[in-house]
């Protein structure tokens, strides 16, 4: 199958893409091949949209994307006070391919298309959670709020979120001061003193450890710089190089078995050396899973989505004399073991000391709604929910939290009954399932029904499928067109679970730095995805309330759903498009750092919409994890 990041063949039974990591459960479909039907008819189909007032009507039909496009081809009024358009996958791929026919013929292509790869042969289009301090620096000035320097637009690359780093203790060792390094007089000794022109590939060590930190794994700070990995020594070089002795120990940058490359010195004794270790061929044994399913070449590990790229481990070393009765007794996980010019070597991974939530998890949940500033007059077409239950047995806190926001659609009451309908069925199911159940057992005396992975994705599932069954029902039924897009998560122990349907959008902030979890079910957010237009064109841009999925447009929508493990200090945020459209990221992001609560950081948001012109209908859902 095709990753929906990175467009990466994986096999079929991959969890997770082996090139970026992304999880493959909630994969999305292919979209049909355009035939010439499609294009030859593009012309004639019509968008489907919610009922608008005929003087606030915008043609669902698509024009032409280019920001350049002349003002005649857009309508005279306010786009931004119309309500959200449909606009269903095959209509925008007959948009697009109308669209690349002219360019051909106009034999003026733009550098996007200029690629031999068609993206509409490949599944749609999904932008990675991207880290919101890489936007571009206009994105700074909407808001008068301070905000950091970005970097340079060619470092403004998509990265996933770090998944959880190795344990603490496995890189203890190379975070130690130099002082405290024992027996690396011979190693530092054999290193010749570096000379000004060396001072690039002390760069390259200074790039490579920033690379380090970037993919969740913490940069070890080598006691000499580490050599170029096309210039790695091997055991019998370094042996051939190192003093005459019986024992010698070994340099740093010297690889064994092809595969460990030694960074650091950690001991020297006798009958025993002990380095920390690079592992490059990280794909025969995942650290995070143990996985032994990945191939030469995988990034990360097609069944728990980890890194595989320069895993640390410790590597001990024992001489031929070394008897098995003297052999110490290690408390790691042995990873790996061999002989090599008669040493052993054995591999090891230091397990974790603690739990990363040792009394368990602590939600602190707020949220808060306006109708906006433009729209302060007519009824708020929003809604949100924050159920949770938090209990607390034997000191160890269990909690399980559903909370969502839904933006209704379909103008006058149809809107604000859609999502009311949403967030009611959602509820209700919720309640019953996932929050009664297991109280009704405890109280019967009876053992709680487990609720492993795969259940929690098919309820939180099913109970969307609910809300969007009642919504078509009662289109079909009264002949109307309401929909809502609907964004939130559900928390269940350590995990949360994401969930997003339309241009609703759901964050996390971990280390200070914002992500966007979510992708934009929208004609704009396709156009990024595609690199048509450039990433803040979608606050301005005149088609930027056009979408191609909602609840109540059609039985059986598609739904993203998507697991994350939460950290202590992690924050989630769930709104709909009227805040983040007029509260840029690093906004969003300055205010969820600094805010000592979510209820103000609620509060705080709606008034910087309200602020930077309150166009829409605002409404915010956050959890502080703790």
């Amino acid at each position: 199958m095709y990753c929906p990041s990175c467009n990466t063949l994986n096999r079929d039974d991959a969890k997770f893409c082996k090139g970026c990591g992304q999880s493959l459960h909630a994969t999305q479909a292919a979209p049909a091949e355009p035939t010439a039907d499609a294009t030859n008819h593009a012309d004639v189909e019509e968008t489907q949209s919610a009922p608008v007032d005929a003087t606030n009507h915008v043609s669902a039909q698509p024009a032409a994307v280019e920001t350049g496009a002349p003002e005649a081809q857009w309508p005279e009024d306010d786009p931004t006070l119309a309500p959200t358009l449909i606009l269903s996958p095959e209509k925008m791929m007959a948009y697009h391919q109308r669209r690349w026919q002219d360019a051909r013929e106009a034999q003026a292509t733009p550098e996007p298309y200029a690629s031999s790869t068609n993206i509409y042969d490949a599944p749609t289009v999904i932008s990675e959670p991207m880290p919101m301090s890489v936007a571009s620096e206009q994105a700074q000035n909407v808001s008068s709020s301070p905000a950091s320097p970005l970097p340079a637009q060619d470092e403004q690359d998509a990265i996933p979120i770090p998944p959880p780093p190795p344990p603490e203790s496995l890189v203890a060792g190379a975070k130690a001061e130099t002082g405290a390094k024992a027996g690396t007089d011979n190693a530092t000794d054999a290193q010749p003193e570096a000379a000004p022109a060396d001072a690039p590939d002390q760069a390259s060590a200074e790039h490579d450890q920033d690379d380090a930190e970037n993919a969740g794994y913490p940069a070890m700070e080598a006691s000499e710089p580490m050599q170029d990995s096309s210039e790695h020594i091997s055991l019998e070089q370094a042996e051939q190089a190192a003093p005459s002795g019986d024992f010698a120990l070994l340099a740093t940058g010297v690889t064994l078995q092809g595969r460990y490359e030694i960074s650091q010195v950690l001991a020297d004794n006798p009958q025993e050396h002990v380095y920390q270790v690079i592992d490059h061929q990280g794909y025969q044994r995942c650290w995070n899973c143990s996985s032994e399913n990945n191939a030469a070449g995988d990034d990360f590990c097609i069944d728990c989505g980890a890194s595989l790229l320069d895993i640390p481990y410790t590597m001990h070393e024992y001489s031929a004399e070394q008897s098995q009765e003297d052999t110490p007794v290690l408390q790691g996980n042995i990873v790996n073991t061999f002989v090599d010019q008669g040493r052993t070597y054995v591999i090891e991974q230091i397990q974790a000391e603690q739990n990363t939530f040792p009394n368990g998890v602590h939600l602190l949940a707020a949220t808060s709604s306006d109708a906006g500033n433009v729209r302060r007059s007519d009824p708020n077409e929003d809604s949100s929910l924050v159920l949770q239950l938090q209990r607390i047995h034997e000191s160890l806190s269990s909690p399980v939290g559903v909370y969502i926001v839904a933006d209704g659609m379909g103008g006058h009451d149809n809107g604000q009954l859609a999502s009311r309908m949403t967030i009611n069925v959602i509820a209700e199911r919720m309640v019953r399932d996932l929050l009664l159940a297991p109280l009704a057992a405890e109280k019967e005396g009876t053992p709680a029904k487990a609720f492993d992975e795969e259940a929690l994705i098919t309820l939180l599932h099913d109970a969307i499928e609910e809300a969007n069954t009642a919504l078509c029902s009662v289109n079909t039924r009264d002949k109307t067109d309401m929909g809502s897009t609907l964004t939130g998560f559900m928390v269940v122990g350590e995990h949360a679970y994401i969930v997003n349907v339309g241009d609703s959008r759901t964050y996390m902030v971990r280390g200070k730095q914002l992500y966007q979890l979510t992708t934009d079910h929208s004609l704009v957010g396709q156009l990024v995805a595609s690199g048509l237009i450039e990433p803040d064109d979608v606050y301005t841009h005149p088609q930027r309330s056009q979408i191609y999925r909602s609840l109540g447009d059609k039985p059986n929508t598609q739904i993203d759903i998507f697991k994350q493990q939460l950290h202590p200090g992690d924050i989630l945020l769930s709104c709909c498009d009227g805040l983040w459209e007029m509260v840029r990221n690093p906004q969003i992001e300055s205010t969820l750092n600094n805010a000592p609560d979510p209820q103000t950081a609620c509060q705080q948001l709606i008034d910087m919409a309200n602020t930077n012109g309150g166009e829409d209908n605002i409404t915010a859902v956050i959890v502080y994890v703790q």
